[in-house]
Formats: structure tokens, C-alpha cells, sequence
């Protein structure tokens, strides 16, 4: 439960603070923590007990001096109450945590750029998909189980860093990686 919430526009001046106030978390931006993350000031804080919870943007990428500073990392692209809640109550128990769609993120290939590639089996069933096939319709026009459409449709879902079939497809599109047919299909034929 959060009993208070203070803003302070630096690191720095949250840790001032630190010692005023019964701080536990400090929610924070890759921002302030860049090159010129103030040692002095993350360690006060770690003095303190006040644990770090770091957001981090689309366009950011984790470095690994951030890692000993905090406790916790957060896709700010992706970020709600839920996510923000789980994130809280993890770094404060004193577990490291990273969300879900972060370490997808990470883990996942290169920002699902350019150099993305799907196999022409998971290619396959991306087309039926964005046809708006279900997976038991794409199964049968493949001729393999439903099962194995699922398991094809979570690599496709992993490698596109996408929540859902409608924007794996969406991203399939910006990346070149469905034919010109593909993107022919009447309006409202996404999958949901």
C-alpha cells in the first residue's frame, strides 16, 4: 500500500530526501541514469534503504552499470497500473524484477528490426493469419494440429515482440516480412 508519493526532478534530490522521509521505492528514468549517473546519490539511496525502479523507453537500452544501481527495470512502452503494481511490490520484497515485456525485449531479436526472420513454416502461418484464419482453420489449410499452429503463432508473437496476432501482423507488414498479396486483404480482416 502507498502511503506517500514525493517528485523530485533528479536522482540526486531524491536521495537528499531520502534521509527527511521513510522512502521505499524510487521510481526513476533511464534519463537519470545515464553516463552521468551520480554514484554518491544511488548509493545514499541504497544507505537508506530506498530501492531503485528504473523505466525504461522504447528506445533504451539497458547497460549493465544501471543493473548494480537498481532493483528493478520497466518497459515504459508498456506501462500500466498492473505492470507498475507487480513492479512495486516485487523490488520492495527485495526481489530484482523486470517486466514481462522488457525481457521480451531483450531477449528476443534485435528490436525486431530489419534482420528479423521467421521461418517459412512460421511465414505460413502469418499469412493465414493475416487472412483472418483461426488457428484451427490455419491447422487444417497446413494440414498440422491446432497445437502446432499455437506453438508457431507464440515464436511469431516472441520474434515480432508483439502482445497479440493483430499487431504481429501489423508489424510483419512494416517489416516487409508478408507479401504484397498479404496486404491486399479487405478492411477488418485482422485477427483479433
Amino acid at each position: 500500500m502507498v502511503s506517500a508519493v514525493f517528485s523530485h526532478t533528479t536522482v540526486a534530490g531524491a536521495a537528499e530526501a531520502a534521509s527527511a522521509h521513510a522512502l521505499d521505492v524510487l521510481v526513476t528514468t533511464t534519463a537519470e541514469l545515464d553516463e552521468t549517473v551520480d554514484v554518491s546519490a544511488t548509493q545514499h539511496l541504497r544507505g537508506c534503504g530506498v530501492r531503485l525502479l528504473v523505466l525504461v523507453g522504447a528506445a533504451d537500452r539497458v547497460q549493465r552499470k544501471w543493473v548494480s544501481h537498481a532493483q528493478g527495470f520497466v518497459d515504459r512502452s508498456a506501462l500500466h497500473l498492473d505492470v507498475l503494481q507487480e513492479a512495486v511490490i516485487d523490488v520492495v520484497a527485495g526481489r530484482f524484477h523486470v517486466s514481462a515485456s522488457l525481457a521480451r525485449r531483450l531477449l528476443g531479436p534485435a528490436d525486431s528490426g530489419p534482420g528479423t526472420t521467421l521461418t517459412a513454416r512460421e511465414l505460413q502461418v502469418l499469412r493465414l493469419v493475416s487472412e483472418g484464419k483461426s488457428n484451427k482453420q490455419a491447422a487444417r489449410g497446413l494440414g498440422i494440429s491446432e497445437n502446432g499452429v499455437k506453438r508457431l503463432m507464440g515464436n511469431i508473437l516472441a520474434k515480432l515482440n508483439s502482445p497479440n496476432r493483430t499487431l504481429a501482423v501489423v508489424r510483419a507488414l512494416e517489416l516487409g516480412l508478408l507479401g504484397q498479396d498479404s496486404q491486399a486483404q479487405p478492411a477488418g480482416q485482422l485477427p483479433l
